[in-house]
């Protein structure tokens, strides 16, 4: 049974929600300085990362851009992405509004997010890759937040380029 996060006393949920959101811009600064390397530690041993596109999800068809269901899938992402992939380097921006808490229970923390992700190509040029949302599970492991479901729903119908990087 889910508790609804009325049902936490306020203080808790403002503490719960600025928790969540220092862990999304931890997250989205590591992405957006390049630091691949972290990027895995911010995810429980089994979780699931998938970038996937609004009426896919709408439709009950999780197909997506990208999709692991575990911290060493990430990594094994992260040493694709800078040891074997070729392409050209961009630098990510991610802008964040504020987080929604959705749902308390003892499975974790539901939230949403909504980001606009821009990317700038070698040559300086930058454009909205994506406008997206963020729905989040994430729990507590010894004092600490982590990810265990991250998803990326995208909203844009044409990704102008591929996406190499997480989101």
């Amino acid at each position: 049974m889910m508790d609804r996060i009325d049902t936490v006393g306020t203080a808790d949920t403002h503490l719960l929600r600025h928790r969540i959101e220092q862990l999304q811009l931890d997250y989205v600064h590591a992405l957006d300085k390049g630091e691949l390397d972290r990027w895995p530690g911010f995810f429980t041993e089994r979780c699931l990362y998938a970038i996937v596109a609004r009426d896919d999800m709408e439709r009950g068809q999780e197909l997506g851009v990208m999709r692991f269901e575990s911290r060493a899938m990430l990594v094994d992402r992260v040493n694709a992405t800078q040891h074997a992939a070729v392409f050209a380097p961009r630098t990510l921006c991610h802008v964040l509004s504020g987080t929604s808490i959705e749902a308390v229970d003892a499975d974790g923390i539901r939230s949403r997010t909504n980001v606009a992700i821009y990317q700038t190509s070698p040559d300086g040029d930058t454009l909205l890759l994506m406008a997206a949302n963020y729905r989040d599970k994430t729990v507590e492991i010894d004092g600490k937040l982590l990810f265990k479901e991250k998803r990326v729903i995208y909203d844009t119908l044409r990704l102008p380029d591929s996406v190499v990087n997480p989101l």
